[in-house]
């Protein structure tokens, strides 16, 4: 793989300071749409590789590029707030999923050519529907991600292929000194899941046959057909509440701190997702990477956890007055070198088919076990209604695991709960 980063140096990274704009336009460039040069807006973390890319585009074509950052608000609502004012750019990182479904019914991005922009033959599978909504493609994608298990190899040299869910759990049950809350002594934990966060958990809903939303014939999502209090849905909730009450997983610990026990190397086994490889390795964690290994739901029956596939990728602008330049940029930004320095900065899987076969890439046996993560992954649901879902899914994992309320009554009340929010956003 041809290799970029001879430029992302100490000098570059010092050059770059407050803003991007310094390498381009001078910092007094506002960062908007203006004809005769592209504006970018990416967050911090990803400056110096966007400023390397702009380079190297205006090299190629002569149009000048200005890197924007910013923090805080998500790109579409940094957009909602300035595009229809002409303070906007024209191209934005942009997550998939019904952050892309609200953005898109709310006008913010242009819809680009599925083959104009080589969909199909470019891009793996599981990246192809991140960027699409209602079947039409709204961007590119840049990098998937996927909650996968984590090992420390020096606890764990190896996570054996064959094991499933409930060798796991013995294997944590066997390494495991925590107290009920407390900090013990030489504390060590076998497994750790944040599972007040339904995302990292869902995947063991799925194993049961739990789902969010329903699809019809068409396999068009049907937001009123919710299986979050399906019968596997509610016995995958069982399932969590006795891994806490059996004590293969510690109580209370959100992801901040399951992470800070990981990096610290106490912990064998994390659940987390892709974009924590970059902070485990810089905590000097020999870290592997492992999919989610079968369940035994029944004494005849395994069920396969499914994650989510999130991500993210570049869209343009409703609001653009470079319309063709921008669509051309997207292109040229997605070429395989820059997909891979992408996932070096930010752990999100490589989205193009390129980097997925290339010898480089597959050297890094992290990023094997990402790629076999995400064949047993599906993305969010890209309609708006997703958005509905989150608070309700959080305050029911609240409501069993730290209340030990009735499961079954609780599921059955927050599906009610969903509905009226998805009745709310029309």
């Amino acid at each position: 793989m041809k290799r970029i980063w001879s430029v992302m140096t100490a000098g570059l990274m010092a050059a770059t300071g407050i803003a991007a704009c310094a390498a381009f336009a001078g910092c007094s460039d506002t960062g908007y749409s203006k004809e005769g040069r592209l504006a970018v807006w990416v967050g911090e973390q990803l400056e110096d590789l966007f400023v390397q890319i702009g380079k190297d585009y205006e090299a190629e074509t002569g149009i000048p590029v200005v890197i924007k950052t910013y923090t805080g608000l998500t790109a579409s609502d940094k957009l909602a707030l300035d595009g229809p004012f002409g303070k906007g750019g024209d191209i934005y990182m942009q997550g998939g999923g019904g952050d892309l479904a609200k953005a898109v019914e709310q006008g913010l991005f242009m819809e680009v050519s599925k083959e104009d922009m080589e969909l199909e033959t470019k891009f793996i599978t599981g990246a192809q529907e991140l960027m699409q909504y209602q079947g039409k493609l709204y961007g590119v994608p840049l990098g998937t991600e996927v909650n996968v298990l984590y090992y420390n190899k020096d606890i764990l040299a190896e996570f054996p292929e064959d094991w499933t869910w409930e060798d796991m759990m013995d294997y944590a049950l066997s390494y495991n000194n925590f107290g009920d809350g407390v900090k013990t002594k030489d504390e060590k934990f076998g497994l750790l899941i944040d599972y007040s966060n339904p995302y990292y958990t869902w995947a063991i809903n799925e194993a049961f046959g739990g789902y969010i939303f329903g699809k019809d014939e068409d396999g068009n999502y049907v937001p009123t057909d919710l299986g979050i209090d399906n019968d596997g849905s509610i016995a995958a909730m069982h399932y969590i509440k006795d891994m806490i009450d059996n004590k293969v997983i510690p109580e209370n610990m959100n992801s901040s701190v399951c992470q800070s026990k990981f990096m610290s190397g106490k912990a064998a086994i994390m659940l987390d997702g892709s974009w924590s490889l970059a902070n485990f390795r810089n905590a000097g964690i020999d870290v592997g990477v492992a999919k989610l290994p079968d369940i035994q739901i029944s004494e005849t029956e395994t069920g396969t956890p499914r994650v989510f596939a999130g991500g993210y990728g570049l869209a343009i602008s409703a609001f653009t007055v470079n319309p063709e330049e921008s669509k051309d940029f997207l292109k040229f930004a997605t070429k395989d070198e820059y997909v891979f320095e992408y996932y070096k900065v930010t752990g999100r899987v490589p989205s193009t088919v390129g980097c997925s076969t290339d010898e480089e890439v597959l050297a890094d046996d992290c990023l094997v076990g990402f790629y076999a993560q995400a064949e047993d992954s599906y993305p969010q649901p890209p309609i708006n209604e997703l958005n509905a879902v989150w608070d309700p899914l959080t305050a029911a994992s609240v409501a069993i695991f730290t209340n030990n309320e009735d499961i079954a009554t609780v599921m059955h009340k927050i599906k009610q709960d969903i509905l009226a929010n998805i009745e709310l956003l029309g």
